[in-house]
């Protein structure tokens, strides 16, 4: 029985701690839904279950000038343009798909657990793992980014910014900061909160509100930043796969398929951290207890020395010429990267999955490598900590560790998604789910704002941006690109539910790290301090950031490069 005492907010979090730690780690989580899949499809298998699949067709009607008569084309027949519905978006029927005799199709569950089944789960069990979209995309990118992270780059550069930053402007700084720190790991964890911290302090302020506003930005902005990291591109490809389920023609999502929404989300979260810090939370952090006299000794030990201001300047100006070869060879007229291309297997052979397009498109990934290898290699060789080939080698190994768990998650969730599309399950779900979705006629902006909130209650049950789309993507993507949502659009949505409630989560292992600097300052503070600190932020940026997404969607901009709002299928 609960304690009389002890209020029924801190009964209930503790209560939602304890059932988020129940829960299976993320890699066993997807060996559980692997699992679920082999039962699930024998007894479909053995109930009959049926689907018959449909095809979204967009409604074309003859176009009308505005003397009301029908506009021809050159041969004289009229011009077909989509019929839109009363909300001014295209008009989509199903049309029940049927075989070469007119029988309707029927999809059936195919049973995993015969011999046939058992025997494809066994022979594609490496295939299935080392086939995922998102493998390659987040090995090579932490390969660059995670040599920067190990020669010290990043926690220069937050530790410069940070510093230099006027005091009126300290806040929103360190929010931006924050908002861009995933691009390094967990280092914005690690280095921020305690900076941001001892920066106000120093400054007569109350290093909490610092701490609030660094967590923030860091956890609070996840989704957001001006850089594509690793997560981009695996989110791209699991995207991708999702895609395929319904429509196996659809290009491939691109690593940068958020990168616009996700720069001037950045800017959004920047403004409304910077309002819930100096509006609501230091207010009421100066009424609990005046601030201290500044205390300037964690800012010099913060300080950079005059080996890494160097670093950062060579680091700087090589980042520029790297930026500035990719214009080059994007821009000129012959270059590598100028004007469309289609990649090519070794022996001139299309490469399988790869589609022509721009080519500077079809390298974002090496670039990303290359644009954080080459400054963070100038930093370390200035600093001194690249001295010798194992500096070298020891810093690439960094970033592989870092993404060990990715690739643990990684295989069973290539398992899972393989069984799902082996029984033919994902399909039949995205059929009925969609065609649901279709009659039902939701506004678009509707289905964002209930995918949000979907979202924003799975952090509360299970944690990691990676893990909860893995099982997100291949249900919700294909049932919203039947509705005339893009998997970009979706995506986006994603990032918002995700980001919003990390900083309140029982579940965020980083909260902890958090949770010791408070203590710093606060001593006795518990994990229900923490939340009660961070939920204004919680509520404000979940607000704001989906109300900026509804506009973004209404002024029909694309969310990346080749990322439209909209999938439109075929025409009748």
């Amino acid at each position: 029985m609960a304690d009389p005492k002890t209020p029924q907010s801190s009964t209930f979090l503790d209560r939602l701690e304890r059932i988020g730690n129940s829960l299976p780690e993320p890699a066993l989580l997807f060996a559980l839904l692997a699992a679920i899949v082999i039962v699930v499809s024998a007894i479909g298998s053995a109930a009959g279950w049926t689907v018959q699949p449909v095809t979204p067709k967009v409604i074309l009607t003859p176009e009308v000038n505005e003397a009301g008569q029908t506009v021809l084309d050159e041969q004289g027949k009229p011009v077909m343009i989509p019929k839109l519905t009363a909300r001014g978006r295209p008009e989509v029927s199903l049309v029940g798909q049927t075989d070469n005799d007119g029988a309707p199709v029927q999809l059936r569950p195919k049973n995993l657990l015969t011999g046939d089944g058992i025997y494809w789960m066994l022979s594609s069990m490496v295939r299935n793992f080392t086939g995922l979209p998102a493998l390659g995309l987040v090995f090579v990118s932490m390969l660059g980014i995670g040599l920067a992270e190990k020669f010290g780059l990043f926690s220069a550069l937050m530790r410069w910014l940070a510093l230099m930053t006027p005091r009126r402007l300290l806040t929103p700084t360190i929010v931006l900061i924050g908002a861009n720190a995933s691009v390094a790991s967990d280092a914005g964890y690690i280095i921020l909160p305690p900076l941001a911290a001892a920066l106000y302090l120093a400054l007569g302020r109350s290093p909490i509100a610092g701490l609030a506003a660094a967590f923030a930005g860091v956890s609070g902005g996840f989704g957001a930043g001006i850089f594509p990291t690793a997560a981009d591109g695996f989110l791209a490809g699991v995207a991708t796969q999702a895609a395929h389920i319904i429509d196996p023609l659809h290009p491939a999502v691109a690593a940068t398929h958020n990168i616009y929404f996700k720069t001037a989300s950045a800017v959004v979260i920047m403004f409304a951290g910077w309002f819930v810090t100096d509006r609501i939370i230091e207010p009421r952090l100066r009424r609990q207890a005046p601030v201290a006299e500044g205390d300037t000794s964690a800012i010099t030990n913060l300080a950079l020395t005059s080996l890494e201001k160097r670093g950062l300047a060579w680091a700087g100006l090589v980042a520029v010429l790297v930026l500035l070869a990719f214009a080059c060879a994007i821009l000129i007229p012959g270059a590598p990267l100028y004007g469309p291309g289609q990649p090519t297997l070794a022996n001139g052979a299309a490469a399988p999955g790869e589609r022509p397009g721009d080519r500077w498109s079809q390298v974002i990934v090496p670039m990303i490598f290359l644009t954080f290898l080459l400054p963070g290699m100038a930093f370390g060789l200035v600093t001194g900590v690249l001295r010798k080939q194992t500096d070298f080698i020891d810093a690439i190994y960094h970033g592989i560790r870092s993404i060990v768990p990715v690739l643990a998650i990684a295989f069973f969730l290539g398992q899972f998604v393989n069984y799902f599309q082996y029984t033919g399950l994902d399909r039949m779900l995205a059929y009925s789910g969609g065609s649901l979705l279709v009659r039902a006629d939701l506004p678009v902006p509707m289905l964002i704002v209930l995918f949000v909130f979907l979202v924003v209650l799975g952090d509360f049950a299970m944690s990691g941006m990676l893990s909860k789309f893995g099982v997100l993507a291949p249900i919700f993507i294909p049932m919203f690109m039947m509705v005339g949502m893009s998997p970009e659009l979706t995506t986006a949505a994603y990032r918002i539910g995700d980001s919003v409630v990390n900083i309140i989560t029982p579940l965020n292992s980083y909260m902890l790290i958090v949770l010791v600097v408070l203590q710093r300052y606060k001593p006795g503070a518990g994990l229900g301090s923490l939340i009660s600190l961070m939920l204004p932020y919680s509520l404000v940026f979940g607000l704001v950031w989906t109300g900026f997404l509804l506009v973004w969607y209404y002024s029909g901009l694309p969310l990346g490069t080749d990322a439209p709002l909209h999938y439109l299928p075929g025409s009748e």
